[in-house]
């Protein structure tokens, strides 16, 4: 093989993915760094296990994070920070249900997080966003 040809075309080889995942912005990548904070009634709710469920699970897949203490939040998917560009339907968990246990939460505000997981989790939420751009104040104001 050339070897002026691999040294011209191997730098842009490599850095195709990393443009890729920088963020869906401008381009055409189909993952779009999104982070914000989880409300519910207007206050927010740590420790929730959010998953943002892509239109097409065959060719996305699904992103995650867990809100902190703040309700913040920065969504990935596995170890790439982002979210598939695209309808999402948003769902809000209690991170132990899956092994049938609960989460210990604030007291006065564990009402308000087991109603929302109960509304919004367990593969019953109707919640659904479109993203198209990066957002990093993104407000999931559920009530």
């Amino acid at each position: 093989m050339n070897t002026f040809f691999l040294m011209k075309t191997l730098p842009l080889l490599l850095l195709a993915p990393l443009i890729a995942l920088a963020g869906c912005g401008a381009s055409n990548s189909p993952i779009c760094k999104v982070s914000g904070t989880l409300t519910y009634k207007g206050k927010p709710i740590p420790q929730i296990f959010l998953r943002f469920e892509p239109d097409d699970l065959t060719t996305k897949s699904t992103s995650m994070a867990v809100t902190d203490a703040s309700g913040k939040f920065e969504m990935s998917i596995g170890s790439t920070p982002g979210v598939y560009r695209g309808k999402v339907k948003v769902f809000c968990d209690d991170p132990l249900a899956a092994m049938g246990a609960k989460s210990q939460v604030p007291a006065e505000i564990e009402p308000a997080y087991r109603e929302l997981c109960a509304k919004y989790g367990g593969g019953k939420s109707t919640y659904e966003l479109t993203i198209d751009k990066p957002d990093s104040n993104l407000q999931l104001k559920f009530d």
